[in-house]
């Protein structure tokens, strides 16, 4: 990758420039070297179907076979492959009865099905600065977004313990029903060690929500996390004293700092996610 890139949108844009929307860089055919490692992947035109399904939202084996023209029981073969060499995730609902979310596994190939692929005549034209200007919102949407939380649960999984997260078991996603709100999505939900997935009744040890936006978190995050909490003690989980944390790209303002210094909630900023993993509470 050469240099990192420097502070602000036009450095990176630069920096982009010189990497992965270079058709001279070796990364900007990353998915084709990724495939070609894999001795049972013979014809790739399938799979980089499959992984351009996926990235566009395809989330199940019928939503993406209809999308590349093959039968979901067809697909089966390719998909189990893709799994297995952790080209695409199977995300499981860690209270719900649901079919698991199939997603793409490397945020480097979202970014080439997304970004590159659409803007292929441009980029080999040179014409970088234009194909970024049209892809900035997809880029902070499909491929940041997604992967900051995905960074948040690694996390809980690897350093929860270390800042005071107690007994993290299995780390993932749910979905909460409120008439209130429409429901609400999480984007971080511990069990405890000895919890069973989707299991009524088992204990929930932590919840977070993991924003990668412009703007600092505020108390309200903190208030729907609490909000969640009661949704799920009503509906029978034992979540009455699960811990909070909230991550964000840009930092908390000063009432959430101040609920934080009270213990009612960790807050993680890119310099505690990448920082020493002895991770404290800000």
């Amino acid at each position: 990758m050469g240099d990192a890139p420097g502070t602000g949108a036009e450095a990176f844009f630069r920096w982009l420039e010189r990497t992965v929307l270079n058709p001279s860089h070796i990364l900007f055919t990353e998915p084709d070297y990724l495939l070609a490692e894999d001795p049972r992947i013979g014809d790739r035109a399938i799979y980089h179907a499959i992984w351009q399904a996926v990235s566009g939202g395809a989330s199940s084996p019928t939503q993406i076979g209809g999308l590349v023209g093959m039968d979901a029981k067809a697909l089966t073969y390719h998909l189990n492959i893709m799994r297995d060499a952790a080209f695409i995730s199977y995300g499981q609902d860690l209270l719900l009865q649901r079919r698991p979310v199939i997603t793409v596994a490397d945020p480097a190939v979202r970014f080439h099905n997304l970004i590159v692929q659409p803007n292929l005549i441009d980029l080999e034209l040179r014409h970088a600065r234009h194909a970024w200007e049209r892809s900035r919102k997809t880029f902070s949407d499909k491929i940041l977004g997604p992967h900051f939380e995905e960074i948040a649960r690694s996390w809980v999984r690897r350093h929860g313990a270390e800042a005071g997260l107690d007994d993290v078991g299995q780390v993932g996603t749910t979905e909460v029903a409120c008439r209130e709100h429409r429901g609400h999505e999480v984007d971080v939900i511990a069990l405890s060690r000895s919890a069973v997935a989707r299991a009524r009744g088992g204990r929930i040890t932590v919840l977070g929500e993991a924003k990668c936006t412009a703007g600092q978190r505020t108390l309200g995050d903190l208030l729907r996390l609490e909000h969640i909490r009661d949704l799920l003690t009503a509906a029978g989980w034992d979540a009455a004293e699960t811990r909070f944390a909230l991550f964000s790209r840009n930092g908390f303002s000063p009432d959430l700092r101040e609920a934080a210094a009270s213990e009612r909630v960790h807050l993680l900023d890119l310099d505690s996610l990448y920082g020493d993993a002895s991770v404290r509470a800000c």
